[in-house]
Order: C-alpha cells, then sequence, then structure tokens
C-alpha cells in the first residue's frame, strides 16, 4: 500500500517512520479509508508492544501516516538468519505478540494480518506489532462476504472461517499466530502451494501437522499449544489472544531452563526507503509479483477465485443430423411437432405458475440446534440474509445453540430478505442444586453457570451458629425445586463478621470493641518486659479473620514485666538486709527508728518486677513496732 520512509519531526525533534501511500492507491476511496482505519485503530491502543501511530492527514494529494520510529528488523528477517527458533526463543517472542494482541481484543478490534513481516524486533530486545492496515472493529468483521466480496489477508496464515465465510473475530487471530508459531518451531509453514488461493484450500480441508512431526523430542506441552490455536473449527481455539498468552505463559514458565542460544545480531536499519514493487490495485496490497512475495497481503476476488459456491453450467450435447435422416414421414412428423408444442406450451405455463405462486420464493431452512456458523451456511445456501440477535431467548435447546428464527423453518421469502436467528440461553426453569454448606462465592459461581444473571441472586446473611460463617444455610428456592431464571433466587448466608485488630490497645478499649460488634471477649494475662501492662499482646482469632456471631476472641494481655523473688530480710542486719535485696535486683530505702540497725520490716514480700524499690525499717533490738499506735 505505500513506501515507508525514515522521517525527522521538526516539531518535536525525533526520529519517526513515515508512510506514504503509493499515488497509484491514493486515487482509490477505498484504499485510502483503509489507510485511514489503520490510524484510527492503533489509536485506540496504548500497549509497549504495538507500534504506536502519531499522526495522519494528506499534503499535496500525498496520504501519509506518522508512526514510531522502530530500529531493528523483523522476525521475518530473523527467521531467514536463524532458520528456527528454540522452543524458549519461540515462546519469548509469542508472548508479546499476543500481549499485543490481547489489547487490540480487549478493544474490540480483530487484526487480520498476523505474520512474522508484521512483528518489529527492537535492537534492544522489544518486540512490537506493526501493520494494523487491515485491522476492522469485531462486529465488522463479523458482517461476512456476499457473492462479490473480497477476501483480505495473507494466504498462509488465513483461518479457514476467514476462507469460508468471510468472518474474522478474535480466534482468527489466533489462529495465525498459531501458524506464525509453529513457522517460529519448524522453520517452515505448514500448508504451501503454488498459489494462494491454492494453500487457502489447504487451510480449509487440511489440520495443521504438529510440529514434533519434524522436530522429535519437542516438548508435549509446546505441541499442543500449536495444535490448539490452529484447530480448523473456531470454536475449539482459545477464545482470544489473552486466553492464548495465558497457556503459553504457563507453559513457558514450566519448561526447563534451556542454555541461551547463539543470537544472531540485528542488522542495522538503512535510512533510505524500501524498495516497493509496482503493483496494481486490488489484486495485491503489497507484493505478492516475484520473489520474496509470497507472503503478502492480497485482496481476492471470492468469485473469481471460485470460493464462493459457484455455479456450474450444464453441458448440453451436439446431436449429429445423421441419426436423424431416416426419420417419420413429413405429416407424421408435423403431428409431432404440434404434440410437442403443446406439450412445451403446457410446460411453459406450469412452469409460470409454479414461478408465480411459489418458484420465485425461498424456503426459511430449519436451523434450531445448529450453532450459528451452520445456520448461517443453510441459510446464506438458500440466498437469505443472515441476520443473528443480539439478544438471546429461553429454550431447551442448549446454550449457545440456534433455539429459533423469524420467520419460522419453512417460511417463504423472496432471495435477499432476511432470516433473524435467536440463540438459546437454555430453559427458563431449572432444578435447584443443593448449596447448603458450600462457600457464598462458589455458591454464586454454580447459579451463574446455571444461566442465572448476577442481578437475579439475591444473598441475604443470616446468624446460624452451626454453619460456618461466609458458608450456605439455605436457598429459596430449596434443593430439587424448580427456579425461575426471570424470578431469581435467594442465597442465605451465615453471617461473617470481620474481626478487627486490637493488638496493642488497652484491654478496656478492646473488649469495647469487640462487644459492640456482638463478639465475646476472653481475656488471659502474661508477663511481658516490652508491652505496657494492661495492653494487649495478641488475639484469636488474627485480624482479617471472618467470624460468627457470638464467636468469642481470646485476648493475651501484658501483666508487665516477668516477677523476681523478693528475699526475705526480716531480723537481718541492715547491712547484710540492704546487700541480699540488691543481689536481687531491687532497689532499697532504709528508715531507722532510734538508730535501730535490725530490720524489723520490710514493704514488698513474694515477687516484684526487678528494679522495685524495697523499704526496709530498722528498730533497736528487743523493740516491736506494735508497742506503737497509729499516732
Amino acid at each position: 500500500m505505500a513506501t515507508v520512509y525514515v522521517a525527522h519531526d521538526l516539531r518535536l525533534d525525533r526520529r519517526l517512520a513515515l508512510k506514504v501511500m503509493h499515488p497509484s492507491l491514493a486515487q482509490d476511496p477505498t484504499f485510502v479509508q483503509r489507510f485511514i482505519n489503520e490510524a484510527h485503530s492503533v489509536a485506540k491502543l496504548s500497549h509497549p508492544n504495538v507500534v504506536q501511530v502519531f499522526d495522519q492527514g494528506e499534503d499535496q494529494g500525498h496520504v501519509f501516516l506518522a508512526m514510531e520510529y522502530v530500529p531493528g528488523r523483523t522476525l521475518r528477517d530473523l527467521l531467514r538468519a536463524r532458520g528456527r527458533l528454540t522452543p524458549h526463543e519461540a515462546l519469548n517472542v509469542m508472548a508479546p505478540v499476543l500481549a499485543a494482541l490481547g489489547a487490540a481484543h480487549q478493544a474490540g478490534m480483530v487484526h487480520r494480518d498476523i505474520k512474522p513481516e508484521n512483528v518489529l524486533l527492537t535492537e534492544d530486545g522489544r518486540v512490537k506489532v506493526a501493520d494494523f492496515g487491515l485491522a476492522r472493529a469485531v462486529e465488522q468483521s463479523n458482517q461476512g462476504l456476499t457473492r462479490t466480496g473480497t477476501l483480505m489477508g495473507t494466504a498462509a496464515y488465513l483461518a479457514p472461517e476467514q476462507i469460508e465465510r468471510g468472518t474474522a473475530d478474535a480466534r482468527t487471530d489466533v489462529y495465525a499466530a498459531g501458524i506464525m508459531f509453529y513457522e517460529l518451531l519448524t522453520g517452515s509453514q505448514p500448508h504451501t502451494g503454488e498459489t494462494p488461493i491454492a494453500i487457502a484450500y489447504q487451510h480449509v480441508n487440511e489440520d495443521v501437522p504438529r510440529p514434533s512431526h519434524f522436530l522429535p523430542g519437542l516438548p508435549a506441552e509446546v505441541d499442543a499449544l500449536v495444535t490448539k490455536a490452529t484447530e480448523r473449527d473456531p470454536r475449539y481455539r482459545p477464545g482470544n489472544a489473552g486466553q492464548y498468552l495465558a497457556k503459553v505463559l504457563e507453559v513457558l514458565n514450566r519448561l526447563p531452563a534451556a542454555a541461551p542460544a547463539e543470537q544472531t545480531p540485528l542488522a542495522p536499519v538503512a535510512p533510505e526507503a524500501a524498495a516497493t514493487a509496482s503493483v496494481t490495485a486490488p489484486q495485491l496490497i503489497a507484493g505478492g509479483a516475484g520473489p520474496g512475495t509470497e507472503n503478502a497481503t492480497m485482496v481476492v476476488d471470492m468469485q473469481s477465485a471460485g470460493l464462493d459456491g459457484g455455479r456450474y453450467d450444464d453441458d448440453y450435447d451436439d446431436y449429429d443430423d445423421d441419426d436423424y435422416r431416416e426419420g417419420p414421414d413429413p405429416r407424421r412428423r408435423r403431428n409431432l411437432l404440434i404434440g410437442v408444442g403443446a406439450a412445451v406450451l403446457a410446460l411453459v405455463v406450469l412452469v409460470a405458475g409454479w414461478w408465480i405462486v411459489d418458484g420465485q420464493y425461498e424456503s426459511v431452512p430449519d436451523v434450531v440446534g445448529a450453532t450459528p456458523e451452520a445456520a448461517s451456511q443453510l441459510i446464506r445456501g438458500e440466498g437469505l440474509r443472515y441476520t443473528l440477535a443480539e439478544e438471546s431467548v429461553y429454550s431447551d435447546v442448549e446454550v449457545g445453540a440456534v433455539a429459533s428464527s423469524d420467520p419460522e423453518a419453512g417460511a417463504s421469502l423472496s432471495p435477499g430478505e432476511e432470516v433473524v436467528v435467536y440463540l438459546s440461553k437454555g430453559p427458563q426453569t431449572v432444578s435447584m442444586p443443593d448449596l447448603v454448606g458450600d462457600d457464598a462465592a462458589n455458591a454464586l459461581k454454580a447459579l451463574e453457570d446455571l444461566g442465572f444473571a448476577p442481578e437475579s441472586v439475591v444473598q441475604e446473611d443470616v446468624d446460624d451458629e452451626n454453619v460456618e460463617p461466609g458458608n450456605v444455610v439455605s436457598t429459596d428456592p430449596g434443593a430439587g425445586q424448580e427456579a425461575d431464571r426471570e424470578e431469581g433466587v435467594t442465597v442465605f448466608v451465615s453471617r461473617s463478621i470481620p474481626v478487627p485488630a486490637v493488638v496493642g490497645e488497652d484491654v478496656d478499649t478492646a473488649r469495647q470493641k469487640l462487644e459492640e460488634l456482638g463478639l465475646s471477649v476472653e481475656v488471659t494475662e502474661e508477663e511481658n518486659a516490652d508491652v505496657d501492662e494492661g495492653k494487649v499482646i495478641r488475639q484469636s482469632p488474627d485480624s482479617g479473620s471472618s467470624v460468627g456471631s457470638n464467636s468469642t476472641v481470646s485476648l493475651t494481655v501484658s501483666s508487665g514485666p516477668p516477677g523476681v523473688e523478693i528475699p526475705d530480710v526480716v531480723g537481718m542486719s541492715v547491712k547484710d538486709a540492704r546487700k541480699a535485696l540488691k543481689e536481687a535486683g531491687f532497689e532499697v530505702e532504709v528508715e531507722r527508728i532510734f538508730g535501730g540497725r535490725t530490720v524489723s520490716h520490710q514493704s514488698h514480700t513474694g515477687r516484684a518486677p526487678e528494679g522495685t524499690e524495697i523499704t526496709i525499717t530498722a528498730t533497736p533490738a528487743g523493740l516491736d513496732l506494735g508497742d506503737f499506735d497509729d499516732d
């Protein structure tokens, strides 16, 4: 579509890539719009693995995109230099590619042209996905092809549904990524042929072989990644690039560490414009006209390629006149011609009547129970227009299959008229499962799997000492009863009270906080030199736990530093008493009465924290303090 130059942004003083559309294509509004769509598509994305588009415009008839400049080379260049990659290297390339596609799928877009040519490798080891020129919104990509439609993409990476029905969604990108993964591992593409159409037919009719057929010893989980992504039926592929990325990362993390393979240095990027082939729209968008263009992005006329289920002309034999030289006599021949003419006239009248009454109409096929893809084929095969309704309906048909059509099967429609198909969301009533005792989150998930919308499930907390907090006590309707998915259900869950953090608080404050929540408190004391007396050392259950109402929370409270046994010094001399108390770790205060030298009383007995001050009273020998009254 374009020539890409290395350019300099004078305003922001930076290098960028300037993509200028070929003048011959700039005259075609369709190609110009596709070029502009690329800018709009990428502008919706902000991802480190996507080449950014800075600006889009037109200058003196030149349509251009100003894009992020990525010094380095393409993944195709690396494959040509290396032949193939090790499983570790291939997985490490696929992960950022899938991350970029995942961002596009999350934004509601499909790339539609994933291949090594559109994956850029920077000189510092980063991986970026480029060329969103074919990217489309999912709903636009699923509109299918008309008999005069075109198929766009690269033959080697087209998914079967793109070729058969012209539809594309996130799973078609996953298929292309799987083909590219196969190519990274084996060094070649799974399907080859002399023409792009021949390759496309192989995607429809042949499975992609396992890479291990050519690489004995390849880990089975790597083999399975390729097989899963390249299933011909899109229903069996990962739903989007994000899901496929999760599987790739899981395998990458499980693979044993491998010695780093020798890396081929990245080739320098020349500042000159890339050489471009002269192409004629709309057969090819880029390349496809000579050596090295076998992976070009194509625009194929579906009808001329024979991919539209075209009609076959009847073959008529020419009769030899010699076979009729010995015919009947003229009168019999005249009568015969009259009879044949009458028969032809009657046939014409009969056919005309049939056409007026019924022949000009198409009959709506019976598609109830079919997949949306099969229903689309059947309806379009009758020359009618297929439309998938946005809303689903209740039905006994399997969820996701066709529940009904409007008009119904057998109705007569003119060619091109619309048939609206409604998918099943399951029966309206279901038998309630037994959820008593299950975790509330698991119970809600089970109901969601049965088709109940989250807003139709009501959760109510109740007090029940016999059921663990957070588990289901009962449901309404009960287990085994019929539940109407329109009316919803109520799930009664044992009340769960989160235990607050009270460690470090005063015991009275902690007790009050817990009792206000309806919890019982049990207190035990423990000596602790690091926690002040009366403060909570620990709690059980711990903060963040959930308990039922009337549950007990145990608090361990500090009683202060551990106590030391106080020596009994009564009767000792003051000198000996002071020495004994100090050696035990206590402070000593002496009170003398009438110059007494013998200890007759001490202020503390039993145990006390080390450093406690003990007062001893000394009296003269023979003097009893009891002889003195309080006065």
